[in-house]
Formats: structure tokens, sequence, C-alpha cells
């Protein structure tokens, strides 16, 4: 389910599990994405800086935290969970690695979210988050549902939009940092969409 189409054709390396970019420890742990939004740069190229983030095999557990323990997670501000793809896809993997890393290490956990994956899953997976991540950034992208579907070609159809909307709400009552991101591209009304953010009781960023 969910199959990334822009593996086909194109050529297999070994890519990075863990990178850092900034104060910030990204984990890379799937391709797939329930969205085919058309300003996503990986439909170009699966490039970021030098980190090479097309992934040949889903990385296990092990995998991604022998990368984790290779970069060595010093000196940095938190954890992302974000790569080319939709981390919660993959939830029991982010759960558990989220467990042990809050074993292991005293950095906040942050996941980037195209919000859908209550819709993915058929269940509320807000509260297997509770207690281990501590921000979820959420793609909200437009402030009405036919843009969104333009941007984002959401599988889900209408219920797309009205699904992250209900997954940032869900998210507010159980995650203490909780943000409505969009990206500034043509057709976006950045200032519909802060309200909207501001309406769902979250903070609203613009990248």
């Amino acid at each position: 389910m969910y199959d990334d189409k822009n593996l086909k054709g194109r050529q297999k390396k070994a890519a990075t599990l863990a990178y850092k970019i900034g104060d910030s420890l990204y984990l890379n742990i799937t391709n797939r994405c329930s969205n085919t939004c058309i300003f996503c740069p990986k439909f170009n190229q699966y490039k970021l800086y030098s980190h090479d983030l097309l992934l040949e095999k889903e990385p296990s557990f092990e995998e991604v935290m022998a990368a984790v323990a290779v970069v060595e997670p010093t000196g940095i501000d938190e954890i992302v969970f974000c790569g080319f793809g939709e981390s919660l896809i993959r939830l029991e993997l982010v759960v558990r690695i989220a467990r042990e890393l809050k074993r292991r290490y005293s950095y906040p956990i942050r996941i980037n979210t195209d919000g859908q994956a209550n819709l993915v899953h058929g269940r509320n997976i807000v509260p297997e988050l509770a207690g281990l991540v501590d921000t979820i950034s959420v793609s909200l992208n437009a402030s009405d549902a036919e843009t969104y579907m333009q941007l984002c070609d959401t599988p889900f159809g209408d219920d797309g939009f009205s699904g992250v909307c209900d997954f940032i709400r869900l998210a507010k009552q159980q995650i203490p940092n909780v943000i409505a991101s969009v990206v500034d591209y043509p057709g976006v009304d950045l200032d519909a969409c802060r309200a909207l953010a501001l309406s769902l009781g979250v903070s609203f960023r613009v990248r």
C-alpha cells in the first residue's frame, strides 16, 4: 500500500538513514507516502544536500539505531522523523524507535507528517505517540479541500483534507507542540491557512 512509484527504474544505492542538518538529526525510514504532492522535491531527485534518501528497502529497527549510533547524536537540539516519505505509515517502527531514543538520549523528538495516519491505519493513532513525541509538524498545505486535492493528490478525496484537520485537533490534545505548516506555492492562500491553523488551536509555519 502506498508504493513509491518514483522508485521504478531508478538506480539502487545505499541510502542515508540518519543525517544531520543544522541542529537536528533526521531519520529516513520510508519513501512511501499516501500523497503525491506536486511540490515534493523527490519527483526531481532523492538528494538532500549531500544525503541520498532513496531507499532500496525499508530499514529495520536495528539498522536505524545503528545509523543513529554512527552519526553520534551530540550537539543537536532534536531528533526528527523526516525523509522523502511519510514516517507514520510505519507506525510500529516509529513507536519502537522513539521509545528507544527516549531511553538512550534526552533529545526532544519531532515527527513531520502529512497528517493522514489515522486515515491510513483506520484508527486514531495519536495515543500511541503520546509520551514519546514532543512535536508534530503537520503539512496542512491548503485552507480548503479543493485546493488540497489539487496540490496533494490525496487518495482519500475530500476526506484527505478533513482528515488532516481532524488529526491536528486530536494531536493537540496529547502532543505538547503541534505545528500546521504550508509550502509557499502558487495558489496557496497563506493568510487563510494561517487563520485555519489558529482556529485549530495550533501554531503556523510557512516552509
